[in-house]
């Protein structure tokens, strides 16, 4: 009879060894579920807010750089975009090399930082950097050498590069949504400088004459990779330096319509929050149904 009777209390036993390594099974699967949906947004969150902390930075660091230092910082600029300029125009050897060879440091606020674009229309303030290196790229915007840096000024064009889609963060994945009259802010130093969007193209990525400068103007572009994922061609946003009177002249209606993020700021939060919550639903069905199976 002890034999008889101790092969079901085996059992049971082992049925609920069972049941606990499933349930455990669940939840781990659960929990990394929720954690490769949640991921993106939760880095874009934390990278979100160390650039933010990075251009906080920068303009407490500005306000006590001297007048005259700035100055200087803007004349060895201005002096590079004539270079760059002259080189468009006369199609011929530059004989300024220790100039251009000088480009690094030009604008250079530490770490090769130069300044920061903000777009508020689509919810974007990065910092950008010298030079296209993949490090650059990870943690901001890139400006590309041998383009004019963006301080304004006629008979420049500047260009400015950042990645789409990238795993960890959004860069310049909602520059195709930007349309003509979106406004584009660059700060660099005690200057900000006003671009107005033209319109948008998609190119191939040899196709660098859309970059060159034009006699009497004064434009940015904004670069990614496209379509995203493949990453075949590139999409360039133009646009053309706004200056004061045209900015006087503007309506504040034509700037609000033209500034409102039309992406909400909060929806990484929001889907965190709608994820978080899935989840405890799961788990609380699972631990309702585990209890009416244990009543019968």
């Amino acid at each position: 009879m002890e034999g008889q009777l101790c092969c079901p209390s085996l059992f049971v036993k082992t049925m609920k060894i069972l049941k606990i390594c499933l349930l455990t099974i669940i939840i781990a699967l659960g929990l990394f579920s929720v954690s490769c949906f949640l991921y993106p947004t939760i880095s874009n969150i934390i990278n979100e807010h160390y650039n933010e902390s990075t251009i906080n930075e920068y303009d407490s660091n500005v306000d006590s750089v001297p007048e005259k230092e700035i100055t200087t910082r803007f004349a060895q600029a201005i002096q590079y975009n004539q270079i760059i300029a002259t080189d468009y125009f006369n199609d011929g050897k530059i004989e300024y090399e220790s100039i251009l060879n000088n480009y690094n440091n030009i604008l250079n606020f530490g770490n090769g930082l130069i300044g920061y674009v903000e777009i508020p229309s689509i919810s974007v303030k990065l910092p950008f950097y010298h030079g296209e290196s993949e490090e650059v790229l990870k943690k901001g915007a890139a400006h590309l050498e041998q383009t004019s840096f963006p301080i304004g000024g006629l008979n420049t064009h500047a260009c400015i590069s950042a990645h789409s889609g990238y795993p960890t963060q959004k860069f310049f994945d909602d520059i195709d949504e930007l349309e003509s009259g979106d406004f584009i802010y660059i700060k660099i130093l005690n200057r900000t400088i006003t671009y107005k969007v033209s319109g948008s193209e998609v190119i191939e990525p040899t196709e660098s004459s859309k970059l060159k400068v034009e006699k009497g103007k004064d434009y940015l572009t904004l670069i990614t990779c496209y379509p995203y994922g493949i990453n075949s061609h590139r999409l360039l946003v133009h646009a053309e330096h706004v200056n004061s009177r045209e900015l006087e002249s503007a309506t504040f209606d034509e700037i609000k319509s033209h500034t409102n993020a039309k992406r909400n700021h909060y929806m990484p939060i929001i889907w965190l929050v709608i994820g978080c919550t899935a989840f405890l639903l799961i788990i609380g069905l699972i631990i309702l149904q585990k209890k009416k199976r244990a009543r019968k």
